[in-house]
């Protein structure tokens, strides 16, 4: 059974920006996007564009949530990251999918399934629907992702790409 993933909204963007939400789409049974992450993305492009790419070969839910958990109100995240976070904590086996470094810490301790936007494309890659990560990496970078080369070719050698500009 494929996993239901929580969008953040960077990694919506960067994904939309990239034109890869279409070849995303299959990983999950469900993509869930929290209201706050519906606004964040509106103020920056029309939203309905990204979902219907997501919604090609899966469901999308955009979902309210009542209350951040006050564990992850602690932390003083964006209220995107807050509403992912929660919405993945209240939701027994949904997953989070976040960029933002102190975002990512936050779903580490609460165990939460976690993945970025690197880490869709190795996934696509693994599942077929790619044939190479590395083009998908560029596109992302170019559309705003900043990730440490370092990381970059680390990535592409661990999924037995050449890593090499």
């Amino acid at each position: 059974m494929k996993q239901n993933w929580v969008f953040d909204a960077s990694p919506l963007i960067v994904l939309g920006k990239a034109e890869l939400l279409t070849t995303i789409s299959p990983l999950a049974s469900c993509w869930f996007i929290p209201e706050a992450v519906v606004q964040e993305v509106s103020q920056k492009s029309a939203i309905e564009p990204l979902l219907r790419q997501l919604s090609e070969n899966a469901q999308i839910e955009r979902q309210r949530v009542e209350s951040i958990q006050p564990l992850v109100a602690n932390w003083d995240l964006g209220e995107g990251e807050s509403e992912a976070i929660t919405l993945a904590m209240e939701n027994v086996g949904y997953g989070v999918i976040l960029d933002d470094l102190q975002a990512r810490k936050c779903a580490t301790v609460f165990n939460l399934p976690l993945i970025g936007s690197l880490g869709l494309i190795v996934k696509a890659k693994k599942e077929g629907l790619l044939e190479v990560a590395k083009p998908a990496f560029k596109r992302l970078i170019d559309s705003g992702l900043y990730v440490a080369p370092q990381l970059i070719e680390k990535v592409l050698t661990s999924i037995g790409e050449n890593a090499g500009r």
